[in-house]
C-alpha cells in the first residue's frame, strides 16, 4: 500500500488506495477531501487506470471496465448481473454507452 509523507494527505491517500471493492463506504466528507486534493486524487485515479488495465494497452475495453461497473451496482445495492433481467438491462445500458477510453486524458 503506497502511503504520502505529508500529514493530510498521508491519509488521504490511505483512504484512497484502501477504498473500493472491499466494501467500505466513504460519507460525502471523505470524498470531498480526496477529490479536493489534486495530487492524491490523481495518484489515485493512476493506480485504478493502471489497476483495471489488464492488458497494458493504454486503453480501457468494456470488458476490462466490468469490474468496475459491477462495483458500482454492487454499491448501488443492485443484484448481480446476470440475476435480474432489469439490473442486466441497466448494465447493458452503462456497457454501450462507454465508449473504449483510450487515456486518462480523455476521462
Amino acid at each position: 500500500m503506497e502511503k504520502s509523507a505529508e500529514g493530510s494527505s498521508g491519509a488521504s491517500t490511505e483512504k484512497m488506495k484502501t477504498s473500493g471493492g472491499n466494501g467500505q463506504v466513504l460519507d460525502g466528507s471523505d470524498i470531498m477531501e480526496l477529490v479536493g486534493n489534486e495530487e492524491v486524487f490523481g495518484s489515485y485515479i493512476d493506480h485504478k487506470f493502471q489497476e483495471l488495465d489488464r492488458d497494458r494497452d493504454g486503453k480501457l475495453s468494456l470488458k476490462e471496465l466490468e469490474p468496475a461497473v459491477a462495483d458500482i451496482g454492487s454499491a448501488l445495492g443492485l443484484p448481480a448481473q446476470g440475476s435480474s433481467p432489469d439490473s442486466d438491462h441497466l448494465y447493458t445500458e452503462v456497457s454501450t454507452a462507454c465508449p473504449k477510453i483510450s487515456s486518462l486524458s480523455s476521462l
